[in-house]
């Protein structure tokens, strides 16, 4: 689905906060690299290059960032060479492999890569300072790991809303469960690093430093390698999604808006996030089944009669097939098997009433007959949100969850689309 055109103060508001940013961490730049001792260049070069490297294979997440193992530099150098060198550092090599990237054929701006250059530059600042604070040394290491993701966090964040206009707090949200994990883990690892150099004698440390980052760069890679697996399988299963609807033009884009809306009301239930991704794959499938069904049924312009419409009714146990057959999808196929089902009963394949019906199914019906009602079909014209909303709250406790219900009024009213009350 296609991001809207960003409105002309959000362009206005991005070149500020960007301009800032660069001028900020130029400042920044300039305070430490004038306090920095030049005769410790030499010993610092080794990290540079490392961090040079690890700069240059970044892992692209799914909020469009980029992240790489550099921070583990960045945390060694505050607390072997205090925030000067480390601030110093990480100007150049951020500024250099930006600048090496794009004469490889990077796509990067002049300006994006100044923007990256003066955010890292302000996130190694801010945790050197609270590293410098905290006085005792795995505290302070502790305080500045912590500083360095929360900040690092939030410019992603940042960037989401000005780039891709996210919702900042989901935004935020969502970047800090992806990362934490990997962030502390290696973070740990970055502090033992730190007492191995410290403890090493001069003959060592060079061996010990090489040695000591090869694991962390299989780290990296097995965390890029994670990643592209999913973008993959997402990129497959919107590919299959975006195939089935080409049997029904009038429905083009449905599956990805049915999916957006289930997640935005599944969240609203708090269901657990390691849910989410599947669910979204099964939301963007649940119309799998239609495969099976005869083009001139799915697109009759007119009403369907009694044994076409039992034919359509195939479609929810014919999709549940197709996620059964589909290993990492396959305990989730009773939402797609149920999604059809009534709130009174009456609903097929099953006739499953109330609460028997799956939670995610019921949150997956409302979104879907949602999506069904705003847009233009051949029979009918498409009706307004609240229209739609209106004829939910009509068939509450009879075809929806009132539960849902409630729950899709307050996410549509959160995105603009829904004007009347909750």
């Amino acid at each position: 689905m296609e991001l809207d055109p960003k409105p002309e103060s959000l362009i206005i508001n991005s070149k500020i906060v960007s301009y800032f940013t660069v001028i900020c961490g130029l400042i920044v730049f300039l305070i430490n690299f004038q306090l920095t001792d030049l005769d410790l260049w030499s010993e610092v070069a080794l990290f540079a290059l490392l961090a040079f490297l690890s700069q240059l294979m970044p892992t692209r997440l799914p909020q469009g960032a980029d992240f790489s193992v550099t921070f583990i530099l960045d945390l060694v150098l505050i607390a072997l060479y205090g925030i000067g060198v480390a601030v110093a550092t990480r100007f150049v090599v951020t500024l250099g492999a930006g600048l090496f990237s794009k004469l490889l054929g990077s796509q990067n701006s002049l300006l994006n890569i100044a923007i990256t250059t003066g955010q890292v530059v302000l996130i190694v600042g801010i945790a050197g300072t609270f590293y410098q604070l905290a006085g005792h040394q795995i505290l302070a290491f502790a305080i500045g790991a912590v500083v360095y993701f929360i900040v690092a966090t939030f410019f992603i964040a940042l960037d989401g809303v000005l780039v891709f206009q996210n919702r900042f707090g989901e935004g935020w949200v969502s970047i800090i469960q992806t990362l934490y994990l990997n962030f502390f883990v290696l973070s740990s690892l970055a502090y033992l690093l730190t007492y191995i150099v410290r403890n090493s004698s001069p003959d060592w440390k060079l061996f010990g430093v090489l040695l000591f980052f090869v694991p962390v760069m299989l780290v990296n890679y097995a965390l890029r390698l994670s990643v592209n697996i999913k973008q993959s399988y997402s990129k497959t299963v919107k590919t299959i999604a975006a195939a089935i609807e080409a049997k029904d033009p009038y429905m083009k884009g449905h599956s990805e808006q049915v999916a957006e809306l289930t997640l935005a009301m599944a969240k609203e239930f708090r269901l657990p996030r390691r849910e989410l991704q599947k669910l979204e794959y099964i939301a963007l499938l649940h119309d799998a089944g239609k495969i099976g069904v005869r083009d001139e049924i799915l697109n009759k312009p007119g009403p369907l009669s009694a044994e076409e419409y039992e034919e359509v009714k195939k479609h929810s146990a014919l999709g549940a097939d197709i996620i059964q057959k589909i290993k990492f999808l396959s305990s989730k196929s009773d939402i797609v098997l149920y999604h059809h089902e009534r709130f009174d009963g009456s609903g097929y394949p099953a006739g499953l009433k109330g609460l028997d019906i799956p939670l995610e199914a019921r949150i997956m019906g409302v979104a879907d007959a949602y999506n069904a009602m705003v847009t233009d079909r051949p029979f009918r014209p498409a009706r307004t949100p609240e229209q739609a909303v209106e004829e939910m709250v009509r068939l509450a406790g009879i075809q929806f969850d009132p539960n849902v219900v409630e729950k899709i009024k307050i996410v549509l009213k959160r995105r603009g689309e829904y004007k009347g009350e909750i």
